[in-house]
C-alpha cells in the first residue's frame, strides 16, 4: 500500500465514523505529524477526499471535512437497495442455503440494542447486510456498496442514538432474515427496500438539529 492510500484509508474511515466532523478543519502538518508520514501523501490524499465530496479545499485559506451531501446519500440509498435485493433474489435461489450465521448477527444485533451499545449496534448491522452478499456469492460486492456510502454512514452514525431505540429496525431484520429462509421473494424485496430508504425519513429532524453539517 501507497503511503497516500494509508492516510486516504485512515481519513475517509475518521470521515465515515464522524470522528471528524463535517466542518473540522484538516491542517496536512498536524495531520502529517499524527500519522508519522511527510506532507506530500497528505496531499495527495486530501484531493482524493475533495473529488469524493469529502473534504473542502479552500486555496490561501484551508482544508476542512464538507457536509453531508444529500445527493450523494440519495445515490447511495438506491444503490445499495438495488444491489441488495439483487443479492437476495440470489440468495434465495441457492438450496443449500444456510441462515444461522444471519440469524445470530440478528441477535447480536438486538441484543446490541437492549444495551445502548452503539458500537456493536452499527457493527452487527453492517455485518447482517454484508452476510447478505455473501450468501448471493458475490461477497466482493459489498465493497462497492460501502465505497458508495460513506456519505450514508455518516448520516448514519448522526441518527444512531435514535436508530439503536427503534424496534422497527430490529424488527426489520428478522423479517430479512426469515425471508430469507422461507425464500419469500415478494417480502424479502418488500422489507428490504423499506429498511434500506428508511433513513431518508429522519434526515428533516436531523437537518434541524444539525444545519451546518449537510447540503443538498
Amino acid at each position: 500500500m501507497r503511503i497516500s492510500d494509508f492516510v486516504y484509508a485512515e481519513l475517509s474511515e475518521a470521515i465515515r465514523d464522524l470522528r471528524l466532523t463535517p466542518g473540522t478543519p484538516l491542517s496536512e502538518p498536524a495531520v502529517a505529524a499524527s500519522l508519522q508520514v511527510s506532507r506530500a501523501p497528505v496531499r495527495e490524499a486530501f484531493t482524493r477526499l475533495a473529488d469524493q465530496g469529502l473534504v473542502t479545499i479552500v486555496p490561501q485559506v484551508g482544508s476542512s471535512v464538507a457536509p453531508i451531501s444529500m445527493a450523494s446519500v440519495n445515490d447511495a440509498v438506491f444503490i445499495r437497495s438495488a444491489l441488495e435485493k439483487s443479492a437476495f433474489q440470489q440468495a434465495i435461489g441457492f438450496d443449500d442455503l444456510d441462515t444461522t450465521a444471519l440469524q445470530e448477527l440478528v441477535d447480536l444485533n438486538r441484543g446490541a440494542a437492549e444495551r445502548g451499545d452503539l458500537e456493536e449496534f452499527i457493527q452487527t448491522d453492517e455485518e447482517l447486510h454484508q452476510l447478505v452478499f455473501a450468501l448471493a456469492g458475490v461477497p466482493q460486492i459489498w465493497q462497492v456498496v460501502r465505497g458508495a456510502k460513506v456519505h450514508l454512514d455518516r448520516l448514519r452514525r448522526l441518527n444512531l442514538p435514535g436508530a439503536i431505540t427503534n424496534p422497527e429496525i430490529a424488527a426489520e431484520h428478522q423479517l430479512i432474515v426469515d425471508a430469507i429462509a422461507d425464500r419469500d421473494e415478494a417480502a424479502g424485496l418488500r422489507v428490504i427496500h423499506r429498511h434500506s430508504t428508511r433513513i431518508i425519513g429522519d434526515t428533516g429532524k436531523l437537518r434541524q438539529e444539525f444545519p451546518d453539517y449537510f447540503i443538498s
